[in-house]
């Protein structure tokens, strides 16, 4: 039910519900007393390890324009104010509501943005439509993450989420080789905040996430995670159609705008914590992003960190068929594909697997959402919908053909195969 709920925002958000949402350029978007921005995952000096909080402030937007942003405002010639998140100023402003209220916090907290939102080029060049979204994540000096909330937070957030991370802070030290012991802490407290319906989630679910030998993140272990979410999701739906009496799928767009507040979310973040406390946050950054919003997260964008399947697509582009098979959000990754041939249509005699049998004949190879959109902006290739419609999973690249096919999971796979076993 909350895959198909993900999947169909996802198709609003490219097909055009009416919110609109102006991008802001500022003047002040570094400048908070008490506060300091760094880029993210900066380094940090031996004091800062031991004594700072890093807090990530996560955002949907496009990652392309906002390194453009980043790059021009970094141009001297260039005159005027420099890039912010589309939350930017009410981050800003509950942080320094905070130091108000909390002076003993101020120059305890280093704040680093990102962005990490699909980019133009996968959404067919289509401008934001539904509302957008934000994490807000606090990690120790060694970016191990400590706390997270889903939404903008308020002052009072702020206090709660410091408060939560230096408890997870002193457990980390309590118990520096003992992941079960820090999970079950975390557990603990996580039982005695949230409501019974996420408590007999966890019930039921904590044998089976289990707890691991080390805090590491690996494939196995973002696969149980992501399963874990999947669980939890129809307790999260539950929740919020009592609290807010939201009746069905019509009603997603005001949940996206409730999400904006961190409430809305809170226990579904606490009940999750238990499980990611004290992972390293370069290697949690990505499924967290995916599984909480139920879209690929796209983060590494420099051409340098995806080298390798560049030259491997340039090698190839000219002189053959290409064909880029699309991985799925980590939530849809345990869905059979390709699927059985069930349809009675005449036009689909032809199953998914002649489909990608043909397919293998060619230059074949399976890409993250992010690497595509780095393949289409270094080779200049037009944009796609990866969403909408329907989700794509396989783009064809001709030789001499600037023009993409794009194949998504309505399509028949009979009208592809003929073409591809003749090339």
């Amino acid at each position: 039910m909350w895959n198909s709920i993900c999947r169909w925002a996802a198709g609003l958000f490219l097909l055009g519900v009416s919110v609109v949402v102006a991008d802001e350029v500022v003047d002040d978007a570094d400048k908070v007393d008490g506060l300091v921005f760094r880029e993210p995952f900066s380094g940090l000096s031996a004091s800062e390890i031991e004594s700072k909080l890093i807090v990530f402030l996560i955002t949907d937007e496009d990652p392309f324009q906002w390194t453009k942003a980043k790059l021009d405002k970094a141009d001297k010639s260039r005159l005027g104010g420099g890039p912010d998140v589309w939350c930017g100023p009410n981050f800003r402003r509950s942080f320094q509501k905070l130091f108000v209220e909390r002076p003993d916090l101020k120059d305890r907290c280093i704040a680093q943005r990102v962005v990490a939102g699909l980019p133009a080029n996968l959404t067919a060049d289509v401008a934001r439509s539904l509302p957008p979204r934000a994490i807000t994540a606090i990690c120790d000096g060694q970016y191990r993450l400590l706390h997270f909330s889903v939404g903008v937070p308020e002052p009072d957030d702020l206090i709660q989420m410091i408060e939560d991370a230096e408890e997870n802070k002193t457990l980390l030290q309590l118990h520096p080789d003992d992941p079960a012991a820090i999970g079950k802490a975390v557990l603990d407290r996580a039982n005695k905040r949230v409501q019974r319906v996420y408590q007999e989630t966890l019930e039921r679910l904590a044998e089976p996430m289990s707890w691991d030998e080390s805090l590491a993140v690996d494939d196995a272990w973002v696969s149980k995670y992501a399963r874990f979410v999947s669980s939890l999701n129809p307790s999260y739906l539950f929740d919020v159609r009592l609290r807010f009496e939201l009746s069905d799928t019509s009603d997603l767009v005001r949940l996206l705008v409730l999400e904006q507040h961190c409430e809305t979310r809170r226990d579904w973040c606490d009940s999750l914590a238990p499980y990611i406390v004290g992972r390293p946050m370069r290697s949690i950054l990505n499924p967290l992003v995916d599984t909480t919003w139920g879209i690929p997260a796209v983060l590494e964008i420099n051409k340098e960190d995806h080298d390798e399947i560049l030259r491997w697509f340039s090698s190839r582009r000219e002189n053959s068929y290409v064909v880029l098979a699309i991985k799925p959000t980590y939530l849809d990754r345990d869905i059979t594909w390709p699927p059985p041939n069930i349809s009675r249509n005449p036009l689909a005699k032809r199953s998914w697997n002649e489909l990608e049998t043909a397919m293998s004949h060619h230059p074949f190879r399976s890409v993250s959402a992010e690497e595509l959109a780095v393949v289409l902006r270094e080779h200049d290739e037009m944009s796609i919908s990866l969403l909408a419609p329907t989700r794509a999973r396989y783009v064809i690249f001709e030789p001499e053909k600037k023009k993409l096919t794009v194949i998504r999971e309505s399509d028949f796979p009979g009208k592809f195969i003929n073409r591809l076993e003749t090339k």
